[in-house]
């Protein structure tokens, strides 16, 4: 009875009942529009620029829930939905970006996408040793001096880039280098390498063959006159000397390579150093030693393939960081006895 009741009136107010339907779908359908296209639109007109990390490892759904937080989005839902339907989700890199409220959403999602992350300006300067540049790499907050360190010993690098040596020492080319947050030491050690390799012409080779050099006994020199040579303009002159010793078969007698042998202590070298028992400790052994020193830049590298032609075979530090070009031995002991007598290091 209830129900036939019920159908009756049903069927007398059907289309009552369809209007209201219609009219509250509408309604619902409005409000959903109304809130997409809020959602769609940035979360305010400042365009001040703010930092955003996003991590190794997140999904669609934590980074939208991130940006949230953050107040770069209206809704994590919309957001995660739109990298979703786009067939960005499985594409959104890792990494620091510079977001601010006046971006829309899409606009966040194709920066994250295209991974135009923010870089970070690192240095490396001309003359250092790969563990100077691990400790670098530490201080400026890229990770540690040991990571850097074990990346930089992997015998990979060595096949890969035909180095024909124990370790990359002078290999790892100095640059001015801009990283993005959190760049692994293994991209940061081939890209060094890849502008070595670059710069490393077939004309230098040429060059090298020349004067009867390889490639690792330029950069072994070259590494040597990085280290002497405080002025620039002194470079050519530097391996004019080292040249004419190496000809001559006489000893190098360069004191950062003893440095090194000792593992570049801060102070001055002693006599006693001059003995230690080390194939880089060139008062000892004749030639040049089994390897780079440092790591040369270019301006080294071409002066030791391109020496000036001189008749000096001895020099001497004076004020500076200049140098006193000697022809004879009598003229190099005078300019020391000088020197002493003057207090100058």
């Amino acid at each position: 009875m209830n129900s036939r009741i019920l159908y009756k009136y049903a069927a007398r107010n059907a289309p009552a009942i369809i209007y209201v339907t219609i009219f509250s779908l509408s309604i619902s359908g409005a409000i959903a529009a109304i809130f997409a296209v809020m959602c769609l639109r940035p979360v305010s007109r400042d365009a001040k620029p703010r930092i955003s990390s996003i991590s190794t490892g997140m999904s669609s759904k934590a980074i939208a829930k991130q940006l949230a937080r953050e107040n770069l989005i209206r809704s994590a839902l919309m957001f995660q939905l739109m990298s979703r339907f786009s067939g960005a989700s499985r594409d959104l890199k890792a990494g620091i970006y510079r977001l601010s409220g006046s971006m829309t959403p899409m606009n966040i999602i194709e920066k994250l996408t295209a991974g135009k992350v923010e870089t970070c300006r690192f240095v490396v300067p001309e003359g250092l040793t790969i563990a100077q540049i691990g400790q670098l790499w530490e201080s400026e907050g890229f990770g540690t001096a040991e990571a850097f360190a074990k990346a930089a010993s992997s015998p990979l690098w060595r096949v890969k880039y035909k180095i024909e040596a124990e370790t990359l020492e002078g290999y790892l080319f100095p640059n001015t280098f801009q990283l993005a947050d959190g760049t692994p030491p293994e991209k940061h050690i081939e890209l060094m390498l890849k502008i070595f390799d670059r710069l490393w012409t077939s004309k230098l080779s040429d060059e090298a063959e020349s004067l009867q050099l390889s490639r690792h006994e330029v950069v072994t020199l070259a590494s040597i006159i990085e280290k002497e040579a405080k002025h620039a303009h002194e470079r050519p002159l530097i391996s004019g000397v080292y040249h004419n010793r190496l000809r001559r078969g006489w000893r190098l007698e360069a004191d950062p390579t003893v440095l090194y042998a000792l593992g570049n202590p801060e102070r001055q070298l002693t006599r006693a150093d001059l003995e230690v028992d080390s194939l880089y400790n060139t008062y000892r052994h004749k030639s040049l030693p089994p390897g780079p020193i440092c790591n040369p830049g270019l301006d080294s590298i071409l002066a030791a393939l391109r020496p000036v032609s001189t008749s000096h075979l001895y020099f001497v530090a004076i004020d500076g960081g200049k140098h006193h070009f000697s022809t004879t031995l009598k003229e190099h002991q005078k300019m020391i006895r000088k020197i002493k007598a003057q207090g100058v290091d």
